[in-house]
């Protein structure tokens, strides 16, 4: 492990070094191992992307938020620089190569955004010109993953938009909204584009009623990717 990133107050990045790097596509995870005490066996849980596979796929970033009374997440936002994991993967189809064209919405709730940010990372890489509207919800602006990041891409890319959606803080100025993703979010969000495909990650409450919110603003079902985090 090359390097321990805070991303929030019970949120970190782990920036890991492959021995073995076969590549990878955003809005993939990895499965991460790791041995606890009292269980017979390693446990093992699955946690995504948030780099871009370019331009060196052997250096991958994973999202981990720590979970209260979790096996592993505790364990692993404690972990320092040098330390070894054994990560095995990639895995899913949660994925997008920025190689179409057209309008995309992603919207994340919480560590939801891990693998979109891998997919905004990648586009910024291949230098992409049509629209990427992101809405990322959080309980608190500081609880709001790579918003440091997001800020000085939108400052650099005119493709890119980003809009924060905070559920606890009805104060917080660097937000648009201060509430949950609905439809109202979503139209305003958009502000008359329509786009050709969107990715949902987060909570399946979430991911569900922002999927029927979508197909009432006329987006085809089958253009909405979603993975859900339990």
């Amino acid at each position: 492990m090359t390097a321990v990133i805070e991303e929030a107050p019970d949120a970190v990045t782990l920036r890991l070094r492959l021995g073995d790097a076969t590549g990878f596509l955003p809005g993939q995870y990895y499965n991460v191992r790791l041995a606890v005490p009292g269980r017979p066996r390693p446990v093992q849980r699955a946690y995504s992307i948030g780099s871009s596979p370019a331009p060196d796929p052997s250096l991958i970033d994973l999202g981990i938020r720590e979970v209260p009374g979790g096996l592993l997440s505790p364990r692993l936002v404690g972990l320092r620089a040098g330390e070894r994991l054994f990560v095995r993967g990639p895995y899913g189809r949660f994925t997008w190569d920025g190689c179409d064209t057209g309008p995309v919405l992603l919207v994340g709730a919480g560590s939801g955004m891990v693998p979109l940010m891998s997919m905004v990372r990648h586009a910024a890489y291949r230098g992409r010109h049509d629209p990427v509207v992101a809405v990322c919800s959080a309980i608190t602006y500081s609880h709001a993953f790579y918003r440091e990041e997001l800020a000085a891409l939108v400052a650099r890319h005119s493709w890119l938009r980003v809009v924060h959606c905070i559920t606890r803080d009805q104060t917080e100025p660097r937000a648009r909204y201060h509430r949950r993703v609905d439809r109202t979010v979503l139209s305003e969000s958009l502000e008359g584009i329509h786009p050709s495909v969107a990715y949902l990650c987060g909570s399946p409450a979430m991911v569900e009623s922002v999927a029927a919110a979508l197909v009432d603003l006329g987006v085809a079902p089958d253009a909405i990717e979603t993975e859900k985090y339990d």
